[in-house]
């Protein structure tokens, strides 16, 4: 269903702009990570190089991302406001950044007990603040045509929530706090950050601006309301059979959980093919992540050991889906940002204005597109020759960041030399 949108209630540009430049930077200090590290850090999923990469990368680039995507699309889509926006989200990303460096540091670096409790402490302060006062924001009577996103952003933060338990469990007990079984444990968290939380609220926000940035029709009502509800209801049978030792409801649960991807695959890319303008580099970026989803789901049920089944699945996850997706949808949603702020304050002046489009040109990202695309073959084929392949996927992929940031930052720029104007 297309909605109305409300920009009277958009929040100041710094609330979301501060999230959105942020996070490039910490998927640039996991690309530097894997070009140090090399072989080290794709040889398995428990070393210290791959556990830092992976929560630079999940907590530092895509909550990053995410929370400041949800701070700009609340108020404007679903008309709920969030309270206090501005105090919060300064104290949101502090916490989100010191919590993030102090986390990636004490997993990569080895560091004591004191490291872990603290990165517990201050990433459980600040997700308790954050899921707050969203769930006052969602609590509130909002757009009746946004009635699915909002039930979809409340199961993708009750997501969050148990991603924080979970991890927060971990820490402590890295932090010598003891846990009854640490490896069922992990593969949960593990489970719920990425499918829970990542890909749940990248689809649900998928719903919305893949309409709205690359002209297709609407999303079919049933998709909408049914894949958040039936992702979750999955996820929480999963956990209960993994917890109970059923594994022959556990591979049922999978099996659940691999159709309705593949489902939400198909749909996607068949409203590509009904689009009503022509494509863009955001489309590139759209299939790719439909393309790596649906190869996740197909990895996982390979007969090969879980070890590099769990590392394979991560990488077509979070590099593949999800910074593909976060990649386009920053592409769209930094210009948006600079020149709807640009024109409320040019007034009369509006028609000397930049144009959306000009603001980051299309061959720029095109550009990084293509390089992010380079870094992302290199790194999935990395674990069958990580003392060969390792270190060229991450030198591309800190290259591909690069251009990202420079590119973010030009119109961050660009926004703060104009606004006197």
């Amino acid at each position: 269903m297309q909605r109305k949108l409300n920009y009277e209630t958009m929040p100041p540009i710094w609330v979301p702009l501060a999230f959105l430049l942020a996070a490039p930077c910490f998927a640039l200090a996991a690309s530097v990570v894997l070009a140090w590290q090399g072989e080290a850090a794709l040889v398995s999923r428990w070393t210290p190089a791959t556990l830092a990469m992976t929560h630079l990368l999940t907590l530092g680039f895509l909550t990053m991302t995410i929370v400041g995507a949800l701070f700009q699309l609340l108020p404007v889509v679903a008309g709920a406001r969030i309270p206090f926006a501005r105090p919060v989200a300064v104290a949101g990303w502090i916490g989100l950044v010191s919590g993030t460096v102090i986390l990636a540091s004490a997993l990569g670096l080895g560091l004591g007990g004191a490291a872990f409790h603290a990165a517990a402490a201050v990433l459980a302060l600040a997700g308790l603040l954050l899921l707050a006062v969203l769930g006052i924001a969602l609590a509130r009577r909002g757009a009746p045509a946004a009635n699915a996103l909002v039930r979809g952003v409340r199961l993708a933060a009750s997501g969050l929530a148990l991603t924080l338990g979970l991890g927060g469990t971990l820490a402590l007990y890295l932090g010598g706090v003891g846990v009854p079984d640490v490896l069922l444990l992990t593969d949960i968290h593990a489970s719920w950050g990425l499918l829970g939380w990542v890909v749940a609220l990248t689809t649900v926000v998928s719903f919305q601006v893949i309409p709205m940035f690359q002209g297709t029709a609407a999303y079919p009502a049933s998709q909408e309301a049914g894949v958040p509800a039936l992702l979750f209801a999955l996820l929480l049978a999963w956990s209960a059979a993994a917890l109970g030792g059923t594994g022959q409801w556990r591979t049922a649960a999978e099996i659940g959980l691999g159709v309705l991807l593949l489902s939400y695959v198909r749909t996607t890319l068949l409203q590509f093919r009904r689009r009503k303008r022509q494509a863009d580099v955001g489309t590139f970026y759209w299939i790719q992540a439909m393309a790596c989803l649906a190869g996740a789901v197909l990895v996982h049920f390979l007969p090969i050991d879980a070890d590099s089944r769990a590392l394979m699945t991560g990488i077509l996850v979070i590099a593949g889906f999800a910074m593909s997706a976060i990649n386009g949808m920053l592409y769209k949603i930094v210009p948006f940002l600079v020149w709807y702020h640009l024109q409320e304050r040019a007034g009369g002046a509006r028609a000397r204005m930049p144009g959306i489009r000009t603001i980051v040109d299309a061959p720029r990202a095109l550009r990084q597109w293509r390089w992010h695309l380079v870094a992302f073959v290199l790194l999935l084929a990395a674990p069958l020759a990580p003392s060969v392949l390792a270190r060229p996927a991450g030198l591309f992929q800190a290259l591909a960041m690069l251009l990202l940031i420079r590119d973010l930052a030009g119109a961050a720029v660009l926004y703060l030399r104009l606004r006197k104007a």
